[in-house]
């Protein structure tokens, strides 16, 4: 949680982490709520506009390098390759008890 001032003209500053995590710039517009006391900032979206790849970024907590999508892919290949290996190792033990016992 952050805490913030109120300037004497009402104005308060988003730490940057927050506007970096949340994908505000200069010019974004942010929507203000009240409800029992509190006050709720959130970025303004327009109606059946979706987020960016770009204003996603960061918020799952990858601290890493950056990865490409040939990096991704390959890995999610070898990782269903070994799986698939796996699946069919244990099918063909499994078919290899059932054929012994007949």
């Amino acid at each position: 949680m952050s805490s913030v001032s109120v300037s004497s003209k009402g104005q308060v500053v988003i730490p940057k982490n927050v506007r970096e995590r949340l994908g505000i710039r200069t010019g974004s517009r942010l929507e203000l709520t009240e409800a029992a006391g509190e006050l709720r900032l959130r970025p303004e979206r327009l109606p059946g506009k979706t987020a960016t790849v770009a204003e996603g970024r960061g918020l799952a907590g990858y601290k890493g390098p950056r990865i490409s999508i040939e990096e991704m892919n390959r890995a999610v290949r070898e990782a269903a390759a070994t799986e698939d290996e796996r699946i069919r190792d244990s099918w063909n033990r499994s078919a290899g008890r059932k054929h012994r016992r007949g």
